[in-house]
């Protein structure tokens, strides 16, 4: 059964994420090749909205991607591959009228109910885990998934590919080998495929982080650009976006550390205090905030328990002689 978010206007986010699609689509304003930067340079009702919330420009992006693969697909079935047709006129009615949920439809299956190009899937099933909670998860196909903190991925199937959409957090995949039908991770700043094997993926403001424990991953940026697409193995993290990627081969031991969230830790390895500062943010409501830039610059090392920021705080006041301001929903730390 699926539990009611946290986040109660999320449903709303989605839906006036669909009617922009549609809005800019009926005034010509969408291509395959447009972004969200050069849609906010053209109109300034659309940049007042997506630049509210990071949540808006999530949800339009991963919306954007689905009207996007709308049209490639149709442009393969069609059997043209150098030109890229406007999909069905109906698509924008479509999606002026769509309710919450069948945008969220849309958003997790990459529009599959538009049944005359796209491969029958099955309905997504909603996963996601709580602020400070941890969730595992095995899935039908014997993939085992564990969430990260305030995390979300939508889970759905045809008879030739698996695919979760990662629409916010992290996110550990342990994923059955399948020869027969890839398992395919699609996010807003680059899509992952692979067969069966083990890895994680975070979805930051601007970017995917991938770092993989075992097996092979194809990470490809959002763009869809085969050219730019890297092959990752054991020991490797990678960070893609909207355009390209970049590999690093850190070792296993590095990317252990990373994922060290599933043991309720965190290790900070020369992060600036700022970093670490959001990194806690992500397990708690009472929010870290750093009020100068001196403080914000310093550089942390260590290993600290994901959900204990008093213990950091202290450490901050007495460690390093850093200035802290408490109150019920809020931790300031300053220089002095």
């Amino acid at each position: 059964m699926i539990q009611p978010e946290k986040q109660v206007s999320a449903a709303d986010i989605e839906a006036a994420a669909g009617d922009w699609i549609a809005r800019l689509d009926r005034t010509g304003q969408l291509d395959s090749d447009c972004d969200v930067e050069a849609l906010v340079a053209s109109n300034p009702a659309f940049a007042s909205w997506v630049s509210q919330d990071l949540r808006h420009r999530i949800s339009f992006l991963q919306l954007l991607s689905a009207w996007q693969r709308t049209e490639r697909l149709a442009a393969l079935q069609a059997g043209n591959v150098e030109a890229s047709p406007k999909p069905p006129k109906h698509f924008a009615k479509w999606m002026a009228i769509a309710t919450p949920v069948a945008a969220a439809v849309c958003l997790g299956l990459l529009v599959p109910v538009m049944g005359w190009f796209a491969p029958s899937m099955s309905e997504p099933e909603v996963y996601f885990s709580q602020m400070g909670q941890q969730r595992v998860v095995t899935l039908e196909d014997g993939t085992v998934m564990t969430l990260n903190t305030n995390s979300r991925v939508d889970v759905s199937y045809s008879g030739g590919v698996r695919l979760a959409v990662l629409v916010r957090g992290e996110a550990l995949f342990e994923v059955a080998k399948d020869p027969e039908r890839p398992f395919r991770l699609d996010t807003p700043s680059g899509d992952i495929e692979v067969l069966g094997t083990v890895f994680g993926a975070e979805l930051k403001s601007d970017a995917l982080e991938v770092a993989v424990v075992e097996g092979i991953v194809a990470l490809t940026p959002e763009s869809g650009s085969q050219d730019h697409t890297q092959r990752m193995t054991a020991g490797m993290i990678g960070h893609s976006n909207a355009m390209d990627v970049i590999t690093e081969d850190v070792g296993v031991d590095e990317v252990e550390d990373r994922l060290l969230w599933r043991s309720g830790r965190i290790r900070f390895k020369n992060m600036l205090l700022s970093d670490v500062a959001d990194e806690f943010n992500r397990y708690s409501r009472r929010e870290l905030v750093i009020t100068d830039e001196e403080a914000a610059q310093l550089r942390i090392g260590g290993t600290f328990a994901a959900d204990n920021m008093d213990g950091f705080v202290r450490l901050a006041e007495t460690g390093m002689g850093l200035n802290v301001n408490r109150s019920p929903d809020r931790v300031e730390i300053s220089s002095k």
